[in-house]
C-alpha cells in the first residue's frame, strides 16, 4: 500500500496512515470528529475501508447511538442466527423471543440459551435500537456481564460455517479496554504470494466446516459455547475456501475454529495442508494486534477474508458490537462465491435470510434475468442520486 496522505474532508482534518502488518491492507484514521462529521465524509471512510479490510479509527467521540446511526448509512445490521431460528421453528421472531423468556420446552437447549443470551446482552440506544454488549467478567449472581465473558478468543471469523455470513463488523471500545487487544490477519497477500499452481488448487478447494466445543475459546463455559456454536457453525456445512470481499478483493475464507476438512481429501491430507497454510499465513507480515491505549477506538473490519482474535485482560472490559452489510457502498449486489453450486445456493439463502430478518435496505442478488435487471436498476439509481 502506498504512503497514505492527510485527507481534508469538510470540517474534519482526517489523517490516514498504514497499520503495521496486515500485508498491503489495514489503515488507521485519526482526527475524525463524529459530532461534526457529515454523511458524505463517513461514506468516504466506508470507501477507504472497503479497500483496506481493517480500519481503526482511534480515540473517537463515538457513542453507541452514533455508531448505529453511521452503520445504517453503510447498510443494515444482520444476525444470521435470527433467520436460522425463524426458519427452524417456523415462528415469527417476536414469538420466539416470548417463548425463550418463558422457557418453552419445544426449544432446543442450545437455542434457548442462545436466544436468552442475545436478549440479555443487548443494550438499547436512545431510539430503541439494539447493540450487542461484549463484556468480560461476571455479575454478583454469577451471570456473565456480556457476550464472550471468558478468556482469550483464538483466530476466527463470525458465522464462518454459514453460507450467508454477515460481511462486516463494527466494534466500539467503550470501557476498560486498556490491557486487551483486538487482532487481525488478512489473507489476500498470502493468497497472491503462493505459486500459480497452488493458487489454482486453493481456488478449487471446498472446506468442510464443523463446530468443535472449546476450539475458539479453550475453557469457555458450556452456556457460552452454545452461543458460539449458533454464531459460528450451527450445522455442518461446506463452503469454498477462496471467495471475494465486498470490495472485490479475493482471499481465503479460512476461520480455523470451524475448518474441519477438505472435501474429497483424506483427513491426514487435509490436516497436512491446513498445517502448511497456518505456517505460511499466521506470520507477522499479515498480522496485527491492536493493543488499546484508550477507550473510544472504533474498529471496522471485514468478516469475509479477514480473521480476528482477542488477547489480554478483559475483566471489566466493555465493547459494543454490530455485524453489518455494506450494501449502500456497493453498486451491485454482493455475492461472495465464484463457484457453483455455492453461488446459486448463496443467492437463494440470502433471499430467504433477508426476508426472514425483515431487512429492507439491501441490494438483493437474483439469478438470470432478474439479476441483470436488478444490477441495471441499481446503477440507474446511483446515477440519479
Amino acid at each position: 500500500m502506498a504512503a497514505l496522505p492527510f485527507i481534508l474532508l469538510g470540517r474534519n482534518n482526517m489523517k490516514v496512515s498504514k497499520i503495521p502488518g496486515l500485508g498491503d491492507y489495514g489503515i488507521y484514521i485519526d482526527g475524525l470528529n463524529f459530532d461534526s462529521m457529515s454523511d458524505d465524509e463517513w461514506m468516504e471512510v466506508g470507501r477507504l475501508h472497503l479497500k483496506s479490510l481493517v480500519t481503526i479509527i482511534r480515540n473517537t467521540d463515538c457513542t453507541k447511538d452514533s455508531m448505529v446511526r453511521y452503520m445504517k448509512l453503510f447498510g443494515e445490521s444482520r444476525y444470521t442466527v435470527k433467520g436460522l431460528m425463524v426458519n427452524r421453528y417456523k415462528k415469527p421472531w417476536a414469538e420466539l423471543v416470548e417463548d425463550a423468556l418463558a422457557g418453552k420446552k419445544y426449544l432446543r437447549k442450545k437455542d434457548l440459551m442462545t436466544l436468552r443470551a442475545l436478549l440479555q446482552f443487548q443494550v438499547k440506544t436512545t431510539e430503541g435500537r439494539g447493540v450487542s454488549l461484549v463484556a468480560g467478567g461476571y455479575s454478583a449472581d454469577g451471570s456473565p456481564r456480556g457476550l464472550f465473558a471468558d478468556g482469550e478468543l483464538l483466530w476466527h471469523s463470525n458465522e464462518s460455517g454459514t453460507t450467508t455470513f454477515t460481511p462486516g463488523v463494527m466494534l466500539l471500545a467503550h470501557k476498560n479496554v486498556v490491557g486487551s487487544s483486538t487482532g487481525f490477519v488478512t489473507t489476500p497477500d498470502y493468497y497472491e504470494s503462493v505459486s500459480e499452481s497452488f493458487r489454482s488448487e486453493l481456488d478449487d478447494m471446498i472446506i468442510e466446516h464443523k463446530f468443535t466445543p472449546g476450539k475458539i475459546n479453550p475453557g469457555l463455559n458450556r452456556a457460552q459455547d452454545y452461543n458460539m456454536e449458533n454464531n459460528m457453525c450451527p450445522e455442518d456445512n461446506d463452503l469454498p475456501l477462496v471467495i471475494q470481499s465486498p470490495g472485490g478483493i479475493r482471499g481465503l475464507h479460512y476461520s480455523i475454529n470451524t475448518v474441519h476438512g477438505i472435501k474429497g481429501m483424506k483427513r491426514t491430507e487435509s490436516n497436512r495442508l491446513f498445517a502448511r497454510i497456518n505456517k505460511e499465513l499466521f506470520i507477522d507480515k499479515y498480522t496485527y494486534d491492536h493493543w488499546y491505549k484508550n477507550n473510544g477506538d472504533l474498529l471496522l473490519f471485514d468478516n469475509t477474508i479477514t480473521l480476528h482474535r482477542r488477547l489480554g485482560n478483559i475483566e471489566g472490559r466493555e465493547c459494543y458490537r454490530i455485524p453489518f452489510d455494506y450494501t449502500n457502498l456497493q453498486s451491485e449486489p454482493y455475492i461472495p462465491y465464484f463457484q457453483e453450486p455455492y453461488r446459486t445456493r448463496y443467492i437463494k439463502d440470502i433471499q430467504r435470510s433477508v426476508r426472514l430478518g425483515g431487512i429492507e435496505n439491501f441490494k438483493m442478488p437474483y439469478t438470470g434475468l432478474g439479476n441483470r435487471i436488478t444490477v441495471w436498476a441499481n446503477r440507474m439509481l446511483d446515477r440519479i442520486i
